[in-house]
């Protein structure tokens, strides 16, 4: 005859086993993902477009692969005009560059492949919605270039900021940016003022190697908007 006392005890402690070790595998599971994620977050640092050629001193300093002649292309002829798909800003450029952009992108960003990076990690040109860093900035673009660095958690302080007007009568701001736990300083950002919109800014980022830079003042002082 089996004892139903007996029976039932042996299953309450079954049920039991099981739920300790669903407890104890829940738990386990739990914390290895919140370990990893901790550990991915860990050094993990955001830097704006355009900063990927920094000024390192010292050894930090590595010499970009060339993909051009970059002094044959500063002097070439044969430049055309990119014009912007969503807003009515347009610049020059070598004709033997090719445009990147990406689909459905409200910055109305755009890039050439000039070095070893994915066109995502350095993009030449934003067109910067102030409200949606900082609605206290708005209508404020020089506050606005001096703090664009806390908006990146690589970046720790505003190294300098000039004033500048290119060619076409633009407006604006060239700043660079203290590079955190490096002794290294970013490439120039330029902000340029859109007449009768204070939400806006037009973002250029010097991805260029130190070659590229009179292909980068040519493109800077190409820089038109017309509404």
């Amino acid at each position: 005859m089996i004892d139903e006392t007996d029976e039932s005890l042996n299953k309450s402690s079954l049920v039991f086993g099981n739920f300790a070790v669903l407890v104890v595998f829940v738990l386990l599971v739990g914390g290895v993902y919140l370990w990893v994620s901790k550990k991915n977050k860990t050094g993990q640092q955001v830097f704006p477009a355009g900063v990927n050629y920094l000024s390192p001193k010292g050894d930090e300093a590595k010499k970009p692969v060339l993909l051009y002649d970059f002094a044959k292309l500063a002097e070439s002829s044969d430049w055309v005009t990119y014009k912007g798909k969503i807003y009515p800003f347009s610049f020059q450029y070598p004709k033997v560059l090719t445009p990147l952009t990406f689909p459905n992108d409200r910055s109305d960003a755009v890039t050439f492949k000039v070095n070893e990076l994915s066109p995502e990690q350095s993009l030449l040109f934003t067109v910067e919605t102030i409200s949606s860093r900082d609605k206290n900035l708005v209508g404020k673009p020089e506050e606005f270039a001096k703090n664009y660095w806390k908006f990146f958690s690589g970046l720790k302080a505003l190294n300098k900021i000039t004033k500048i007007t290119n060619e076409k009568g633009m407006t604006g701001y060239q700043a660079t940016y203290v590079v955190k736990g490096k002794n290294a300083i970013t490439s120039d950002n330029y902000f340029f003022v859109v007449e009768g919109d204070d939400e806006i800014l037009l973002h250029i980022g010097d991805i260029f190697p130190t070659e590229g830079k009179a292909v980068l003042n040519r493109l800077v002082n190409s820089l038109e908007y017309k509404k």
